[in-house]
């Protein structure tokens, strides 16, 4: 059996005999350093969730023939995720547009489906930026940004995080109120700019975690 590290074969620290379980944990005591995490584990090609970890646990590592794992610097993997929320928020212009153009075009029933998913984009950014200064032990409360590129004033991001937290109130009230209308305006016109802000925000965040030493 072939237990690669990082694309590097580890050749010791694993017993003899060893269950994947404890060939695993020996590989995290032993070679995974502080300032690194194991983001990946492929055993023979397929992705180890918690349900196969639990299914193979017990399992003799000679029942596989290869265990891949990934383990990259905390601050490169909070980066690279920061860089790919940016990119989903890109994205994700499109989306809000055809939603204010289904609203519009009075086609409500095609609005709410697209908005669910719109709306549950912007939940898992907000987490996912909280897990990203949690891996690397930082308080989202201390971090500030540029206001906007050539401008040198500074925004906390707890204020960027509260100014969100309020437009989708403000949503969720529309919603409420079945004002299809006021909901148009504001993904239209208070959504765009925001969605502008956040991505310079994460960019902005994203190289600051990947100059982290």
């Amino acid at each position: 059996m072939k237990l690669l590290l990082n694309d590097r074969e580890v050749t010791d620290s694993v017993p003899d005999n060893a269950s994947l379980g404890a060939a695993l944990m020996a590989v995290q005591e032993q070679h995974i350093a502080a300032d690194e995490v194991i983001s990946t584990i492929l055993v023979d090609d397929e992705p180890l969730t918690a349900d196969l970890l639990a299914e193979w646990k017990h399992r003799p590592m000679e029942e596989f023939s290869s265990v891949q794992i990934e383990a990259p610097k905390r601050n490169l993997l909070a980066s690279q995720g920061l860089r790919l929320l940016s990119q989903g928020l890109s994205e994700s212009s499109e989306q809000r547009e055809e939603i204010v153009d289904h609203i519009c075009q009075s086609r409500h029933s095609q609005a709410m489906e697209m908005l669910t998913g719109y709306l549950t984009l912007w939940d898992s950014i907000q987490q996912s930026l909280g897990s990203a200064a949690r891996l690397i032990e930082v308080d989202l409360d201390s971090l500030e940004v540029y206001e906007s590129t050539g401008n040198a004033e500074v925004k906390r991001v707890a204020d960027r995080i509260h100014q969100l937290s309020e437009q989708l109130k403000q949503l969720q009230n529309a919603l409420e109120a079945q004002d299809l209308v006021l909901l148009g305006d504001i993904l239209e016109y208070e959504f765009g700019p925001l969605t502008d802000d956040w991505q310079r925000m994460l960019e902005q965040l994203a190289d600051r975690f990947e100059n982290q030493k």
